[in-house]
Order: structure tokens, then C-alpha cells, then sequence
């Protein structure tokens, strides 16, 4: 009997302390410090203890900003008649990356390369180059110089000099055109812009093209973005940009690959996203040929059509996203100007005048992409696109999806982030 009072009563004991501590939590999260500040807050970090490490557990299970969640209800598509190279570059490993040229119409692999990531883990290897002997070049995007590796993974040269960002390309003479940031003291200072506004100095950053030989990786042209437009009096482009601190933010170097009527060999074309502005420019004489901007905004992807007529992808988006407002009241009778979805914009050097590219695969598939993209005509005919925030690949034909598939990765329910897909249309 005895025994059953002493268990009845520990167990009324214990139940008030529960109820005690619970109610002394309570107070404590709604603001009372009942037993002192240092106290209080030393129990409330006691019993927040589980989700700490409820969040503790979360944030290692979290994945690098490399991959994408893939929708449940994703299903590929694949009508292709003919073989698609694409040169692809994604984080196999957290410490390692791999660039593959993979056919697309079967998913089957003719080289590969893995490559050590010494850099943060979201750092990508961005728009890697397949030199004609198989050799890659590759940089760890505004974070590294520039490597080249032959086909079994030796490394040939590296060139730290400068840091390779966003785009590159090769000429007709096999050079190596690059977007890059300038060295300087032993280091790479992106910050190197400066203009002067209402008695404000505003410092920004600044872009610059180079030119490497492809043999040694020497750099043999080198010209700050700023330089030019000053040089050809375009300083005021400037001023067109929506962020001062980042107001050009150069993304593709395309050089023309022969003489037409409309462009020397030798020629660039610069993509200027954050002016959205393409520049026709001379090397050789340093000039401005042509500034051309209109009806796209925040471009990628500068390419040649025709011996008159470029094309690139456009975004169609702001990247500078704006709060909702507070500080005015917002009207009832909105002006609703619709959706606007990304495309392909082709610009007519002879006549001046833009047109669209498969404009109504994209309305049609919703196609869109705030940053990056990109697209290529392919000989056939075809489109291909990188939509690049959701991970999406295309090949597109008259309004038809002829390709639509992600790159899949080692985590279920999730795809690599594709990191600026480049056709190889000339692999043997």
C-alpha cells in the first residue's frame, strides 16, 4: 500500500513540475522574465535546444546552389533525328566538378574531364571551350584564371593574369576571346570604374576583353570596357544602367569569324547586360561601330545568323527587383500589361530592324530565365535553348518541342544547374 501512495505521489510531483516548467516556458516567450533576464534566457536556449539541432541537421542536408529541385511532374522529351553535341559542365562531387560533351539524342558520353574544386561549393565552371585538338579550357567563373587540360586531364598552361567571367569564344585565327577582370598588385580588383555625379564619386565595377593564345595561354589583348567607351565617347552609356555598382556587366565577346559587307573579320561583338546594349567593336582600330539596343533587355548569347543579321537570347526580365510599395497606396484599377517571357531577338545589320526567333515555343512553353540563357541555331534548322534558372534544355523547330530535358544528378528529386550549355557542331 505503501509503495502505490509513494508512486501516486511522485507521479502528482512530477507532473507539477512538468505543468510549473511548462507554464514558466510560456511566460518566458511571451516577454516575462520572471526569474531574471540571465536565467530566463539561459532556460529559453535550453529548450530551444531540438530545433537548433532540427536546423542544424537541415542546413547540412542542404544542396549547393548548383542543383535544382526537378518538378514531380517533370517528363523529358526527345524526338531527335539527329546527333546533338553539347559541351555540359556540372558538380558530380562537392569538392569536384566534371565538364562532358555528351550527345544529347542518347545521353552517351565521348570524353570527360573531372576537375578538382579548390573554390566554394556553389562556384561553377561556366561556359568551359573544346579547342579543335580536344584540348579544354575552363575557369572557375570571376573566381580563377584560366586553365587548358588536353583530353586525358594534363594540365597544358594556366593563366592567372586575369579572372575569367561569363563568356568565351575563338576567332578565326584560333585566338581566344574572353570576358575578364584585370590584375593588379598581385591580385584581381574588379572595382576599377570611377565617374563623378553631382560632387558623388561612384566607383563600379569594370569589365574587359582579352585575347589568349590558345597554345600557351598568353594574353595578347587586353582593354578595359570602360577605356573603350571613353576612347569612342560613349561614357554615357553609363548611365542607362539600373545598378551603380555593377552598371555594364559584360557577358559575351563574339567575334566575327569573316568579312561581310557589314563586319571585318576580327570584329567583336560585346553584350553589355546591364545596359542592355550590344556593341559593335574594332580591335584593330579601337572603335565603336555601332551601339545597338531596342526592344530587348538584360541579353546573353551574341550570335551570327546570316552575313547580315546577329541574334541573341533575351531575357526580358529586370534583374533589380523591386520592392512592393509602402510608401504610396496601390490603386485598385491596375493596367495589367501581361506576362513576359524571354526570347530569341535577331537584328538585321543592313535594314535595322528586329524580329523574333521561335517567339511562340517560348509564350507557348512559358519559357524564362531572369539571369544567364542561352541559344543556338543549329544547322538544321532547330533551336536549341538553355533555360538557364530552371535548369531546362530545348531544341525547339516552328513552334514544336522537338527536345525538353535537365541534366540529372546524384540527388533524387533534383537536377544539376546547367552552367552555359555550348554546341559542338564540329566534333569528329
Amino acid at each position: 500500500m505503501n509503495k502505490v501512495l509513494t508512486t501516486l505521489a511522485n507521479t502528482v510531483l512530477v507532473l507539477f513540475f512538468l505543468s510549473s516548467f511548462g507554464w514558466l516556458i510560456k511566460s518566458i516567450t511571451q516577454g516575462e522574465k520572471l526569474l531574471g533576464e540571465t536565467t530566463s534566457d539561459a532556460l529559453l536556449s535550453f529548450v530551444s535546444f531540438f530545433d537548433l539541432f532540427e536546423e542544424t541537421v537541415e542546413e547540412v542536408q542542404k544542396l549547393p546552389e548548383t542543383f535544382v529541385p526537378t518538378p514531380t511532374d517533370f517528363k523529358p522529351v526527345n524526338k531527335l533525328d539527329d546527333d546533338l553535341f553539347a559541351l555540359v559542365s556540372y558538380s558530380n562531387k562537392r569538392k569536384q566538378r566534371r565538364v562532358e560533351l555528351r550527345n544529347l539524342k542518347n545521353d552517351s558520353i565521348l570524353i570527360s574531364w573531372n576537375i578538382k574544386n579548390k573554390q566554394q561549393e556553389h562556384d561553377r565552371i561556366m561556359d568551359p571551350l573544346l579547342l579543335p585538338n580536344k584540348t579544354l579550357v575552363y575557369s572557375f567563373n570571376g573566381v580563377t584564371g584560366l586553365f587548358a587540360l588536353d583530353s586525358t586531364g594534363e594540365k597544358l598552361w594556366h593563366q592567372d593574369t586575369i579572372v575569367h567571367h561569363h563568356a568565351m569564344n575563338l576567332d578565326s585565327a584560333g585566338n581566344i576571346w574572353a570576358c575578364s577582370y584585370t590584375e593588379e598588385d598581385h591580385w584581381y580588383i574588379i572595382y576599377q570604374g570611377l565617374y563623378r555625379s553631382d560632387e558623388t564619386e561612384i566607383r563600379y565595377i569594370d569589365n574587359s576583353v582579352s585575347r589568349l593564345d590558345p597554345n600557351t595561354g598568353e594574353v595578347t589583348f587586353h582593354k578595359s570596357i570602360s577605356e573603350i567607351l571613353r576612347d569612342n565617347n560613349l561614357s554615357n552609356l553609363i548611365i542607362k544602367s539600373a545598378s551603380l555598382d555593377d552598371p555594364l556587366h559584360l557577358n559575351d565577346v563574339q567575334p566575327a569569324l569573316k568579312t561581310t559587307a557589314y563586319y571585318k573579320e576580327g570584329d567583336l561583338f560585346l553584350s553589355l547586360r546591364n545596359i542592355s546594349t550590344i556593341l559593335h567593336y574594332r580591335p584593330s582600330s579601337n572603335e565603336i561601330l555601332e551601339v545597338i539596343d531596342g526592344l530587348f533587355y538584360c541579353q546573353h548569347d551574341v550570335d551570327f545568323l546570316d552575313d547580315h543579321t546577329i541574334y541573341f537570347f533575351n531575357n526580358n526580365g529586370h534583374t533589380i527587383r523591386p520592392k512592393t510599395p509602402t510608401n504610396w497606396p496601390v490603386g485598385n484599377k491596375i493596367q495589367d500589361l501581361g506576362i513576359f517571357y524571354s526570347n530569341i531577338m535577331a537584328y538585321d545589320l543592313a535594314t535595322k530592324e528586329f524580329y523574333y526567333l521561335e517567339d511562340s515555343s517560348f509564350t507557348n512553353n512559358e519559357i524564362f530565365t531572369l539571369t544567364e540563357g542561352m541559344s543556338e541555331v543549329l544547322e538544321n534548322g532547330n533551336v536549341f535553348v538553355e533555360e538557364q534558372n530552371s535548369g531546362l534544355l530545348w531544341v525547339l523547330k516552328e513552334g514544336e518541342v522537338i527536345y525538353k530535358n535537365v541534366l540529372p544528378s546524384q540527388y533524387e528529386g533534383h537536377h544539376h544547374l546547367p552552367n552555359w550549355t555550348r554546341i559542338i557542331k564540329d566534333f569528329y
